[in-house]
């Protein structure tokens, strides 16, 4: 059986829509977390819910900006002072605009890489170099990150998925590689989780229904994806049961990429 217990798994992004389930699953396992995430509101709410249910689990909080390398060095302190050492490490963090490609500025294409290139770089990078140990890193990339948005499939009130992010998570599985042969040495592992559609419904922008009978129909298993269909790939990638696994890209997409 998979176990967590006694690993130290900081996750940034955590209290997002995929990040806050995986959450819940390492703790479930028996793993300690060092939750860093942009919105502290959100946040609150997550740990809150997370300690009521794991009272006996250490669980810290972090304001995370993942534009500001300062803010990503004092977490990464902050996280080896509280747990001594990090086993794991887990990236949920994206950038993206809803603007129109027509529309979209250098300024903004630039300040979403910030977060999913530079950003991740600086936060991979930090870690990896005081894993003396070895350990884990996993970097939540996309499968706009291997194939481009299907035009005709978005109604016309919908933007298609927007380019910068799939640029940035096309440059995220390639730095996952890059960082698994150089670190390989030193016996810790990175791999990328690449999710397809896992919309929130819960969110206005994704309750077109065409739009979303569009993406269930692209899957070949006619469905959206649930976020514990994420979580639990990733906690795979964190433990012991993939110790053989390094720079691969772990497709999670119902098959939308294999048509």
């Amino acid at each position: 059986m998979i176990s967590l217990k006694n690993k130290n798994i900081f996750i940034a992004g955590g209290s997002g829509y995929l990040g806050s389930v995986l959450c819940e699953e390492i703790l479930k396992l028996n793993g300690n977390l060092f939750l860093a995430d942009q919105d502290i509101k959100r946040s609150e709410s997550v740990i809150k819910k997370l300690q009521k249910k794991y009272p006996k689990s250490k669980i810290i909080f972090s304001h995370l900006n993942m534009i500001d390398p300062k803010s990503i060095s004092k977490n990464i302190k902050l996280a080896y002072q509280k747990f001594k050492y990090i086993d794991g490490l887990v990236n949920a963090t994206f950038g993206s605009t809803s603007d129109k490609l027509s529309e979209l500025t250098a300024e903004k294409f630039n300040k979403a890489n910030q977060i999913n290139l530079t950003g991740s770089f600086l936060l991979m990078r930090g870690v990896a170099n005081k894993m003396k140990k070895g350990g884990s890193i996993v970097m939540f990339a996309s499968m706009y990150g291997l194939v481009s948005p299907k035009m005709e499939m978005y109604p016309k009130n919908i933007n298609p998925n927007p380019i910068e992010y799939g640029a940035g998570k096309a440059g995220l599985n390639q730095m996952v590689k890059y960082f698994s042969s150089y670190y390989g040495k030193n016996n810790i592992r990175i791999n990328a989780i690449v999710p397809g559609p896992f919309p929130n419904i819960n969110k206005a922008a994704n309750n077109n229904k065409t739009f979303l009978n569009n993406l269930k129909n692209s899957t070949m298993l006619k469905r959206f994806g649930k976020p514990i269909e994420t979580a639990k790939p990733t906690i795979f990638l964190l433990s012991d049961a993939s110790s053989y696994m390094t720079g691969h890209s772990l497709i999670v997409d119902g098959g939308w990429t294999a048509w």
